[in-house]
């Protein structure tokens, strides 16, 4: 059985999740309530006959301000990130959290890894989205907001 979107369709409907199926365009979105961020929006893609995008992105675009500073930020973030990345759009400021898998179309991907590809973007939202909020509206340095959200890891690791 050839690995296609009506299987994540149908891992999906396990997981009682309401999202909308593109068929036209092939792809599945929704939108989901994070901690700190309401309405985040998520789009998951065959890009090719061996690659599945899951794209988590901000539901407010980065003010062309704060671009530059943003942009230092999540590189810093990005640098010990072991699955997927924050990229940003510089024309329009959107932000968002990729993350792909490659799979072999006659064998597909497990469900279980599906589903935590598709959540880990809300969870690295809800991680760093803090910063990014201490930089637009704290007026924080790319490298204070780093440091707070270090220091926000390891007090929820103790």
């Amino acid at each position: 059985m050839a690995f296609d979107m009506y299987t994540v369709k149908r891992i999906y409907d396990e997981e009682e999740l309401r999202y909308s199926f593109e068929s036209e365009y092939n792809f599945i979105r929704f939108s989901m309530n994070t901690q700190l961020a309401s309405d985040v929006r998520f789009i998951v893609r065959i890009v090719n006959n061996k690659t599945l995008l899951f794209t988590t992105i901000l539901p407010m675009n980065i003010p062309e301000k704060n671009r530059n500073s943003v942009c230092e930020y999540i590189t810093r973030v990005n640098y010990d990130m072991l699955v997927g990345n924050f990229q940003m759009d510089f024309n329009d400021g959107e932000l968002s959290y990729k993350v792909s898998a490659v799979f072999e179309p006659d064998y597909g991907i497990d469900d279980n890894t599906v589903l935590r590809l598709t959540y880990v973007g809300f969870n690295m939202i809800d991680t760093y989205v803090g910063g990014i909020f201490a930089i637009i509206y704290g007026d924080k340095t790319p490298v204070e907001a780093f440091k707070y959200i270090e220091s926000q890891e390891v007090q929820q690791q103790n």
